[in-house]
């Protein structure tokens, strides 16, 4: 052989060498993408038994209180309402008072805020 087919046949197992090292790149990052794949799809499928679960627990409480209000007089069905009214809106009103202390907001004292909130200074 001359010295240019020995140059040429380097070169073409320099260039053998590169084309298998990004085959092999490319393999990885199929394997990758296809465990990934694979693992958002089991997630899909727990997230969909989960809405399934919940959409059947939600028509079965749907169909209960349906019986215990058909079977209850007008008054009795007005009262419960109003107490489901009531305890939302006292839900709303102590979270408010809740939020409110977590959020620090001004400390006042008869409405007049005090400390470094009031703005005082040299």
């Amino acid at each position: 052989m001359s010295r240019r087919d020995n140059t040429l046949e380097r070169q073409n197992d320099a260039e053998l060498g590169q084309l298998h090292g990004k085959i092999k790149q490319l393999r990885s990052v199929t394997i990758d993408i296809l465990s990934d794949s694979q693992r958002q799809n089991e997630q899909l499928d727990r997230t969909a038994n989960t809405f399934t679960q919940f959409t059947n627990s939600l028509m079965t409480t749907t169909r209960h209180q349906a019986r215990t209000f058909s079977a209850q007089s007008a008054p009795k069905q007005l009262r419960t309402i109003g107490y489901i009214v009531l305890a939302l809106v006292l839900v709303y009103l102590f979270g408010g008072f809740v939020l409110g202390l977590v959020m620090g907001g001004g400390k006042s004292e008869g409405g007049i805020v005090v400390g470094d909130e009031a703005g005082v200074g040299l």
